[in-house]
C-alpha cells in the first residue's frame, strides 16, 4: 500500500494527539512514537514511517521529522507543563483546521486511534519503552515462544530483567489478540 498523503498524516497524527491528551496522557514523544508504530501495524496503514529500535524501544527518525516539521508549520506546539519533564505535544487551533480538512481520511481509522489511545494513554515511558519493544520484538519473531521473545528483549533492553520482559510479552499477546478481535470485528 502506497504511503498516504503528507496532509492526512497530519490530521491523524494530530487527532491521535488530541485522543492520548483526552485520556490523561502526557502526550510527549514518546507516547506519540510508540502509539503510532503500532497503530501503523494494527491498522496496516502505511504513514510511511520505518522504525528501528533505539534508546527507548522503537523509533521513527522520520516520524522525528514530520513532528518538526508540525511545529514549525504550528500544527503542533510544546508545551512544558513541570519543570524537569520534557515537553508535552499539543495540536494547535491550525493543527485542527487541518484536522477538520482531512476529516474523511481520519474518520475509517477512528476505532485504531481509539483502541491505541486506550491502551497507551496511562503509560509512563519506561512502561511505554516495555511494552513498544516486546510490540516489535513480537512482530519481527511471531512464532518464537514468549520465553525466547523476552530473552530477545532482555537482550536489546539490558535495563529490562526477564520477568518484566516476560510480562511485557504476556501484555502485548492480549492486547494483539484483543485488537483482532475488536478491530475486526468493527471491520
Amino acid at each position: 500500500m502506497a504511503p498516504i498523503s503528507y496532509s492526512s498524516r497530519c490530521a491523524l497524527v494530530v487527532k491521535l494527539a488530541k485522543r492520548l491528551r483526552d485520556r490523561g496522557s502526557w502526550c510527549g514523544e514518546t507516547h506519540l512514537q510508540k502509539a503510532l508504530y503500532i497503530l501503523q501495524d494494527i491498522s496496516k496503514l502505511n504513514f510511511g514511517y520505518k522504525f528501528v529500535i533505539y534508546k527507548h524501544g522503537p523509533y521513527s527518525f522520520d516520524l522525528n521529522n514530520d513532528l518538526t516539521a508540525m511545529r514549525s508549520a504550528q500544527i503542533m506546539e510544546f508545551q512544558f507543563l513541570r519543570d524537569g519533564y520534557g515537553p508535552s505535544i499539543v495540536p494547535t487551533k491550525f493543527g485542527d483546521r487541518v484536522l477538520k480538512a482531512n476529516q474523511e481520511n481520519v474518520q475509517e481509522y477512528e476505532r485504531y486511534i481509539n483502541f491505541v489511545a486506550d491502551w497507551f494513554a496511562g503509560s509512563d515511558v519506561r512502561h511505554l519503552e516495555k511494552i513498544a519493544t516486546a510490540y516489535f520484538v513480537t512482530q519481527k519473531n511471531p512464532r518464537m515462544p514468549a520465553n525466547e521473545r523476552a530473552r530477545k528483549i532482555n537482550a536489546l533492553k539490558p535495563h529490562v530483567d526477564i520477568i518484566a520482559a516476560e510480562q511485557a510479552i504476556q501484555a502485548v499477546d492480549a492486547k494483539r489478540l484483543e485488537a483482532k478481535k475488536q478491530l475486526e470485528i468493527a471491520a
